[in-house]
Parts: C-alpha cells; sequence; structure tokens
C-alpha cells in the first residue's frame, strides 16, 4: 500500500497543529508561522474535565481532515488516541505503541485506529533518531539534515538582568520519584560558587516552588529565583548565556541541548538510550550522570534490554554530588 504524503498531495490543503499547551510559547516564539491553524489542548483539563474534553473532541471530529499524523511512540490510549480517532482521517499516520504504556491485552490495538503504522528499528533508539525515521515514513524520503539546535537570534528577552556568569539550577520535576535531594543540589552550587565564581539562577515551573524553597533553605547565599516566572521560550533564553545546567532528568536536558549549554543530568537508568546518554554525533556536553550501583548493568546490552529499557525504580538520591561535580570542567 502506498504511505507516503507527496509535496504534491498536500498541495492546497491547509494544515493544523493539535499540541499541548504546556509548550505554547516555544511554538509561537519558534514556529509560529508554520501551521494555518492551531489548536490548543490543556491536557489536564483533557483528562479529568468531561465536558472540556467533549468540546475538544467535537471540533476535531467537525474539522473534516484527510490525514492525520500522531508522531508520539509513547502515547496515551485514552488520550491521545481518542484524539486520533475523533479527528476521523482517511489516512491516519502513527508509531507502533510502545509496549510500556500498553497492557498485555492491549496489544495491537493501533491496528484499528491507524491505516500507517512505523514499527521502528528493533532495539534501543534515541528519541531524537526514531521521530526522523518516523518522518521520514511518513514523508516517504530520507531527510538531508538533522536541523535541532536553536541560535540566539531566535530567542525571545527576558525580564531580569541576569550575571555574567551563571549555573542554573533546576531542582524540581513532575514526578516526585524523580527528585534529587536539595542539599546534594546545594553543594553543587556552593563547588561552582567557590570554584568559577558563578551565581546561581534556579528555574522551574510554578509546580517546582517547593523544591525550590528547599533548596534556598539548603543553599543560604545569593539566589536568583525565577521558578515559575518564566515561560519555556524564556528559559531557552536564560540556559543559552548559563555556564552549566543541574537538574535531573527533565525536559530542561534537551532545552539546554538544543542551545549548546553544558549539562550535568542526573538519571537512575530508566528508558536508558533512548532520552540519555545523549549520542556523540549530536553533542558531547550532556553529561548523564547514573548510580554507581547501576554503571556495571549499562555496560551489558542484555541488562539493558531485559531490566532499563522502560522505568525502574533505582533511587535518584544514589548519585552523589561528587559525581556531578567531576563532570563540571568549564573551557
Amino acid at each position: 500500500m502506498r504511505h507516503m504524503l507527496s509535496a504534491k498531495m498536500l498541495e492546497g490543503k491547509e494544515i493544523t497543529l493539535c499540541g499541548n499547551a504546556s509548550w505554547r510559547s516555544l511554538y509561537e516564539q519558534l514556529d509560529g508561522e508554520c501551521f494555518h491553524t492551531v489548536i490548543w489542548i490543556d491536557k489536564k483539563r483533557f483528562k479529568k474535565a468531561l465536558w472540556y474534553r467533549y468540546q475538544v473532541l467535537k471540533k476535531l471530529n467537525s474539522s473534516g481532515f484527510d490525514v492525520v499524523i500522531n508522531p508520539t511512540f509513547s502515547r496515551d490510549k485514552r488520550q491521545d488516541d481518542a484524539i486520533v480517532l475523533a479527528a476521523q482521517g482517511k489516512q491516519v499516520f502513527g508509531m507502533e505503541a510502545n509496549k510500556e504504556n500498553l497492557r498485555q491485552y492491549e496489544k495491537g490495538y493501533d491496528k484499528g485506529i491507524y491505516t500507517h503504522l512505523f514499527s521502528g528499528p528493533e532495539g534501543v533508539i534515541f528519541e531524537l533518531f526514531r521521530n526522523c525515521l518516523m518522518a521520514e515514513y511518513v514523508a516517504g524520503s530520507k531527510m538531508k539534515d538533522i536541523s535541532w539546535q536553536i541560535s540566539g537570534q531566535r530567542l525571545p528577552p527576558v525580564d531580569v538582568i541576569l550575571p555574567d556568569k551563571y549555573l542554573v539550577i533546576f531542582p524540581g520535576s513532575r514526578s516526585a520519584r524523580r527528585i534529587w535531594p536539595s542539599g546534594y543540589f546545594a553543594e553543587v552550587a556552593r563547588y561552582c560558587q567557590q570554584q568559577f565564581d558563578w551565581e546561581v539562577v534556579l528555574c522551574g515551573g510554578p509546580g517546582d516552588i517547593g523544591y525550590a524553597n528547599a533548596f534556598k533553605e539548603s543553599f543560604p547565599d545569593k539566589v536568583i529565583d525565577l521558578t515559575g516566572a518564566t515561560r519555556l521560550s524564556q528559559l531557552l533564553t536564560i540556559l543559552k548565556g548559563a555556564q552549566w545546567l543541574v537538574t535531573v532528568d527533565t525536559g530542561s536536558v534537551h532545552l539546554a541541548a538544543a542551545v549548546g549549554c553544558p549539562v550535568s543530568g542526573i538519571f537512575n537508568g530508566s528508558q536508558y538510550g533512548r532520552f540519555a546518554p545523549y549520542p556523540k554525533e549530536l553533542t558531547q556536553t550532556i553529561h548523564a550522570i547514573y548510580p554507581n550501583e547501576i554503571k556495571m548493568d549499562l555496560q551489558n546490552p542484555t541488562i539493558v534490554r531485559n531490566q532499563y529499557t522502560f522505568t525502574v525504580d533505582v533511587p535518584y538520591k544514589w548519585v552523589q554530588p561528587a559525581q556531578v561535580i567531576q563532570t563540571i570542567k568549564p573551557v
């Protein structure tokens, strides 16, 4: 069956983006002219508010789409696939579902939703490469270049005067299981202050304010606290000017990578190879740090495949501050 979408097939058609409102500022700053129409969805309301969910699905269902593309690998059957079903495309492209998100009896369910499913290569693959392969599958042609880094000219200003040299600490996470002790962050920040004379800038969303306050209790020196005060697009600007970022396994790692900010990221081995470590051909400034207790495991592809392909319960606090400090070597 012919599956690729040629440019000629899309001539004269309007293209709609259906996106998570949490990254709206990134889209508007970097890609605001790419689509004719944008439908923003508040994913939290979509999950919990039945009337809001109905309104979103009704709007999608009445739009009359010819083609629907869902590029997400780890999608939620009850949320993401519900959106795809409501859109009612004549051709529907997606990836075969991530098995971690499925119950045993649900395997293969997506063959009834998508007319074209991309299976992807066997084994572990970095997420950016998986997304590129998905794009090639849909287009039916090879991508000539992977353009993923963002120049400073495209970034917005921030409403605060930043120091000449500063360390960004991102102490929070949407998952309480991913938290690193505030005292550990403070120990790393104190080292950078004493060794390099870097000031400390705290960043995070409104949900990270508690973690920011805990850090300030452990680090009584001067801190510029921007937690909950910046949009994602402004966080890019802050990271672009930073000497370093220290964070747990969050999206801030990937935002930093996109603007060339060096990172010391604390990981526990979950989904190893998918989001970290970064492939050397992409960047060598993203340092993924794992607990010493599992380093031997991560050197064995068989153990990685059997134990670390999905989420694991290894505590993030097993990573010691000294391990993070060893990776911070500014030019």
